[in-house]
């Protein structure tokens, strides 16, 4: 019992450590997922396995042939997210890089929402439900309400972080109240949202687009809630980019800097010292859980207003799980 204890007490300590971040280790998280990467181009590149027919009587040409399938593989990578250089007109060229960034933007804020559950020593696998609720939330505020410009958007923005937020406490308030496991109750959160939302797109009155009948989906956000264009309209890239960069330094600020940031990264380090000096680890685990869910909502929001038509509830793409 007590071994089992203490290497539950090593592989949390590891873990925190990794999670906590570092330009060495994110470096090494890059290497490794280009090497990685390049075992799979070589291992199903068709030229090499006939190469290894005969490696030993000439392994030039196996190894031949697994760089110039790591080398294209790695050109087509750089073409499709970075700069296309064989198109002809410069639009075309550069829409990879801004692809790219458009695309990366939910991830990013996704991932802050789960780095912050990690930090406080929470298994925060619950992405893809809190993701729907904080867009149907979105999706709601957008399609139901007429506002300003400006004013619709910030409003449509926060009612998708209010409902992710609230979809994550209640993991907290059980995990506080219950004992129940985050990661198990995340999970089954998922499949409810999933649900719950189809549910909202398929019911009249709620989220279901009126011009679209017999599938789950939203009206199209009202034009004063949609994120703005950034490049202009020859470019998909929208100001969703802006929030990721925005909330990236407010979750560094957050962690770093304030007072419950501090509690926060207290109880990931060690539950019982935390306690001992006086914090309510069990309130601590609702507002970790509502606070993960809250970034992962801006993501939501991104995803259900960086766009001027309704959406599915497949609008989730798997983001929570990469995340």
């Amino acid at each position: 019992m007590v071994n089992s204890s203490k290497n539950h007490s090593a592989a949390r300590h590891l873990l925190l450590e990794v999670m906590s971040g570092g330009p060495m280790r994110a470096f090494l998280a890059i290497v490794l997922g280009f090497l990685v990467g390049s075992v799979f181009i070589v291992s199903t590149d068709e030229a090499f396995q006939s190469a290894l027919g005969y490696f030993f009587s000439r392994p030039s040409d196996a190894l031949v042939a697994a760089a110039a399938a790591i080398g294209a593989g790695f050109v087509a990578l750089f073409e499709g997210s970075i700069y296309n250089g064989s198109s002809s007109d410069v639009v075309t060229a550069t829409r990879p890089i801004t692809e790219t960034l458009r695309l990366s933007a939910p991830l990013i804020l996704a991932g802050l929402g789960i780095a912050l559950g990690f930090r406080v020593g929470l298994f925060n696998i619950g992405g893809t439900g809190q993701l729907l609720a904080g867009a149907a939330g979105a999706a709601f505020v957008s399609t139901k309400f007429e506002l300003p410009v400006g004013l619709h958007l910030l409003i449509a923005v926060l009612a998708a972080v209010a409902a992710a937020a609230l979809w994550g406490g209640i993991v907290g308030f059980l995990k506080a109240r219950t004992g129940a496991h985050e990661v198990i109750v995340t999970i089954m959160m998922n499949y409810i949202a999933l649900s719950l939302v189809t549910w909202m797109m398929r019911t009249p009155g709620i989220l279901q687009d009126p011009e679209v009948s017999g599938q789950p989906k939203t009206a199209a956000p009202s034009s004063s809630a949609q994120l703005p264009a950034l490049l202009g309209n020859d470019y998909a890239l929208h100001a969703g980019l802006l929030m990721a960069i925005a909330a990236t330094f407010f979750y560094w600020w957050f962690m770093e800097r304030s007072v419950l940031g501090f509690t926060f990264r207290m109880v990931g380090k060690n539950e019982a010292a935390a306690k001992v000096a006086g914090v309510n680890v069990n309130r601590t685990y609702i507002l970790a859980m509502a606070f993960s869910a809250g970034f992962v909502g801006l993501a939501a929001a991104n995803q259900a207003l960086g766009r001027s038509a309704g959406f599915p509830p497949s609008l989730h793409g798997g983001i929570g799980f990469d995340a």
